[in-house]
């Protein structure tokens, strides 16, 4: 059912700024755009209150000139870049300012807390950048960059604006990037079309700002933490939820982990044991549970008998007794055989000595002389030149004689040293047999023993299966049971979240008076009968229109005008110093094609009403547009820039780039 229209919705009165402020604490007094340092090509005046850059349409401008090209995005992220945001334009649009442009500079005069600070940064090549406290735009280059000069404004504002929450931030932005997230949402891209609340900076503006990487839940704590909406009871929740609930995640895949090394350690063991998937751990009255079937038959497998193994031990004695008699044998038969040899060369020898003078004394006409070989006729005819004896022919008879007979003991030692050494042969050859046997004796006993051991090594195997086996069930049941209890995490997280809705609750307080500008500010632009409403749960932040009647209403131009009136409602906020945020804002084009005129045209009245009701006004708000605003707008206090895609000279940078 459609809620009712609340026809006591608070009607929206300007805001009021503290007793003694008399202008905005952070606004932009002027932007200049230069060809060189000495050469101003673009010199843009802004102010407190409305300031209005406008690209007239075709049914406004009398021309056939396009409002789109002019540069009112441009205009934008200049003074974005100025304060603070590291990318001015896209790549390409930069390669082509740096080609026409190549000793360009920009600059904003940014007043805060009444003190001028000058932001010039380079259109030429990167690294000129600087933030000087100056009373001009002028000035600040005369000065010119100086070592020690900040190259962003961002930590003046910061330590302006955000001491509070900068301590307070989400782990995902750190103190120095605080303005740069704040920056985004209170100059949000064109090109996110005020799609959603929270959508601040799109991916092809390549700004290099935090914001355009940053999860919908960090920058949903940032937009509390600037409207007050987030106590540290909170925050320290919030943190804690984060913790546990990453516990509770890691739980969870570990879980999963071991669920899965459960099935299939409980596929495994009712494998190894010959069972169903039926087969439970404990006994039932039907059949005995996996735990009894595994210590059955580990006791089965440890009841196994052993093989024994054959005795080797008595085989290798007896080879080695063998092989040992073999060696004293072969030995005895080399001494033999070499004894033969021995005695049948000296045999042959004497022999040979024998013989010799033998032939010396017997050859009748042509003897010789035994000693010196010279023939005996000669001797006696001329004598001996050599001996100084006469030969004993006696005595060198029986000396071969002598010599004859010990040939003959030789040969007859030799003959039997020979007979000896063939015995021994013999008995050689008759332990070839034995050693057969003994060796087909050790191969049989040889298998038998690896057979035994790969007999007790299965049994052992089977032990050792049984054995784990057993300690696998105990295992799996004691793991089923503490599935079953409940992490402690689950239990400290149903905790943690229920302090966070009591967090929700008293940031409602804060919601409600933010709640409270957007229905005013609903009220004042839309028809009777509308009702807006700021929903802040678990599941963000959700800014709502309804029509009376007919519940909640979504088309592309209600939802981005919801969008701008979530926006003007925390920059009223903003200036009644009830947010720690710059009264500070910037939409640019904010209508969607369908947004009815009139209505549009209220956006620009209702701005005008803060500006005029107060003495002075104490935010700075800057519209870009197609559409005429009121006409009692159109002048130039209001409307600071004027601006057309033809001819050139009326662009932004009076010049095609």
């Amino acid at each position: 059912m459609a809620a009712q229209a609340d026809l006591f919705a608070p009607a929206i009165q300007p805001p009021q700024a503290p007793d003694g402020r008399a202008g905005p604490r952070l606004w932009v007094r002027r932007l200049a755009i230069f060809e060189d340092p000495q050469t101003i090509k673009r010199d843009v005046s802004l102010k407190p209150g409305l300031n209005i850059i406008w690209t007239p349409d075709m049914s406004n401008s009398g021309s056939r000139a396009l409002a789109h090209g002019s540069g009112k995005t441009t205009f934008c992220r200049l003074l974005r870049a100025c304060l603070g945001e590291p990318g001015y334009a896209t790549d390409a649009q930069r390669s082509r300012l740096m080609a026409r442009l190549p000793n360009g500079l920009f600059a904003a005069e940014i007043l805060i807390d009444g003190v001028c600070w000058v932001a010039i940064r380079p259109l030429g090549l990167p690294g000129g950048e600087f933030v000087v406290q100056a009373d001009s735009i002028e000035d600040a280059i005369a000065r010119g960059h100086r070592d020690g000069d900040q190259a962003s404004i961002d930590a003046v504002i910061v330590s302006s604006f955000f001491s509070t929450i900068a301590g307070a931030t989400p782990a995902e932005v750190s103190r120095e990037q605080v303005w740069d997230v704040i920056r985004a949402w209170l100059t949000r891209d064109q090109e996110c079309r005020l799609a959603d609340v929270l959508a601040w900076r799109s991916s092809q503006t390549q700004t290099r700002s935090r914001a355009q990487v940053l999860g919908e839940t960090a920058k949903l704590t940032m937009v509390r933490l600037a409207l007050r909406a987030l106590d540290a009871e909170e925050r320290a929740a919030a943190a804690r939820e984060r913790e546990l609930v990453a516990a509770l995640e890691e739980e969870r895949r570990r879980h999963t982990y071991q669920q899965q090394r459960y099935a299939e350690g409980l596929k495994a063991v009712r494998l190894a044991l010959g069972v169903s998937d039926e087969v439970g751990f404990e006994d039932t009255i039907d059949q005995k549970g996996l735990v009894s079937l595994a210590e059955e038959a580990l006791a089965d497998a440890m009841r196994a008998d052993l093989p024994k193994p054959p005795d080797v031990g008595s085989i290798f004695a007896r080879q080695k007794a063998l092989n040992e008699e073999h060696e004293t044998l072969t030995a005895k038969r080399q001494e033999l055989e070499n004894e033969t040899r021995f005695k049948r060369g000296e045999a042959e020898r004497y022999r040979s000595e024998a013989n010799q003078g033998e032939i010396d004394i017997s050859q009748g006409g042509i003897r010789v002389c035994p000693v010196c070989r010279v023939s005996i006729d000669e001797v006696k005819a001329k004598g001996c030149g050599i001996a100084l004896e006469r030969c004993d022919l006696p005595a060198i008879r029986a000396a071969i004689e002598e010599k004859q007979k010990k040939a003959a003991d030789l040969d007859s030692d030799a003959s039997a040293a020979q007979q000896e050494a063939k015995r021994i042969e013999a008995l050689i050859q008759q332990l070839e047999p034995r050693k057969q046997a003994l060796e087909a004796e050790a191969k049989a006993a040889d298998a038998a023993s690896r057979a035994a051991q790969a007999a007790a090594k299965a049994v052992q195997d089977r032990v050792y299966r049984a054995r784990r086996t057993l300690d696998d069930v105990r295992s799996l049941r004691e793991r089923e049971a503490a599935a079953r209890s409940t992490p402690a995490e689950t239990t400290a997280l149903e905790t943690v979240r229920a302090k966070l809705k009591l967090g929700y609750s008293r940031s409602r307080a804060a919601i409600r008076i933010l709640e409270e500008r957007y229905q005013g500010i609903m009220a004042a632009w839309l028809p009777e009968g509308v009702q807006g409403s700021i929903k802040l749960d678990g599941h963000g932040l959700k800014v709502d229109a309804e029509f009376s009647g007919r519940g909640e209403v979504s088309t592309a131009a209600l939802d981005s005008l919801k969008i701008v009136a979530f926006d003007l409602a925390a920059l009223h906020l903003a200036v009644e110093e009830k947010a720690d945020l710059p009264a500070f804002l910037i939409h640019d084009s904010p209508r969607e094609a369908d947004l009815d005129g009139q209505l549009y045209a209220r956006l620009f009245s209702l701005v005008h009403q803060w500006a005029e009701e107060v003495e002075a006004p104490c935010f700075q708000y800057i519209v870009t547009t197609t559409t005429a605003p009121p006409s009692e707008l159109q002048g130039d206090r209001y409307v600071r820039l004027v601006m057309s895609s033809t001819p050139a000279e009326r662009r932004l940078f009076a010049m095609d780039i």
